[in-house]
């Protein structure tokens, strides 16, 4: 069975603390070794500036970040980097872990669409256009009473992501720029580390409309283990598969996969330390009455389907 973890800041994490990607370590969620050690087939990796870059120097951390996690994959050699279709085929034909390089936040671009290209020809193929506040391309949740959605240069980066083949991530985007991105997708967009606002109330996790219209995109939502996106106090394995249950009766199994948000914040839901217990996750979803079928669809075929849609066959 494949596995995909659709979200994890271990990248941006790994460069702040100083410590490896490529080799195996007590701290953190994530690195390669233990991917690999959890069954993670494929790995999205957001590059994300922290606050203090902002305003004005979070392209040249995203650019640093970018050359890190290069310089980790080199080091590991098993891993590809997936660009474009043939390289996923490339990936799951062979033991390699693939990583999926994405950007979290449109404030890297600085209003250039150019910058867009350019990060896309270094390996990008992802971009979550906003990470709760407001930037260029639009408004994040954390301004939802202003009612803002995508400005007239979000919407260029985003009929320009289509052009390209990179996947649009509305995790963190307002109510309004979600139905902006609805309304003017061609292909399916991916919520990658989102949760169900009708099992858990926060505003970071999706409605039942949100989700109903990322699955009539054929898109995917990838459940996240941070506690406060999950349920209360306490909350653990059985509580995160009550979001996966309601994705499933709402819109089926098709739509669902896993957004870990490793590294994304200090702790994760009770049972889970770090990325090698990610199988105890799979077995609750078995415990649970899912069948296999269902189990290898929310692991990782709907998120793979997706990639199959989006990704050139070749570089643009």
């Amino acid at each position: 069975m494949i596995c995909v973890d659709m979200h994890c800041d271990s990248v941006s994490e790994a460069y702040r603390t100083g410590r490896s990607l490529a080799k195996p370590c007590v701290n953190g969620h994530a690195d390669l070794p233990r991917l690999r050690l959890a069954g993670i087939k494929l790995q999205f990796f957001a590059l994300f500036p922290d606050r203090i870059y902002h305003p004005g120097r979070t392209l040249y951390q995203v650019l640093r970040l970018l050359d890190y996690a290069t310089e980790a994959f080199r080091e590991d050699a098993g891993t590809i980097v997936i660009r474009t279709r043939r390289d996923l085929e490339r990936c799951l034909a062979t033991e390699a872990l693939g990583a999926v390089l994405t950007v979290e936040g449109g404030e890297p671009l600085e209003g250039e669409i150019r910058i867009l290209r350019t990060l896309y020809r270094l390996g990008v193929r992802g971009l979550g256009l906003a990470w709760n506040n407001r930037n260029e391309l639009a408004d994040g949740v954390a301004e939802g009473q202003t009612g803002g959605g995508l400005t007239r240069f979000g919407r260029q980066v985003l009929l320009e992501m289509n052009r390209l083949g990179m996947l649009i991530d509305i995790s963190h985007l307002s109510e309004a720029g979600f139905w902006d991105v609805i309304e003017l997708c061609s292909a399916p967009v991916i919520a990658s580390h989102s949760n169900c606002s009708a099992v858990w109330n926060h505003p970071r996790n999706l409605t039942d409309r949100q989700i109903k219209a990322i699955a009539e995109l054929k898109g995917v939502v990838g459940v996240n283990l941070i506690p406060q996106f999950v349920g209360p106090p306490g909350a653990g394995h059985s509580a995160l598969i009550e979001h996966i249950d309601h994705i499933c009766s709402l819109v089926g199994d098709e739509y669902v996969g896993f957004g870990s948000d490793f590294d994304g914040a200090k702790d994760l839901i009770c049972g889970v330390n770090d990325v090698t217990d990610f199988p105890d996750l799979v077995a609750g979803l078995r415990n649970r009455g899912y069948s296999e079928e269902s189990v290898a669809r929310i692991c990782g075929r709907n998120c793979l389907r997706v990639l199959e849609a989006v990704l050139p066959e070749s570089e643009v």
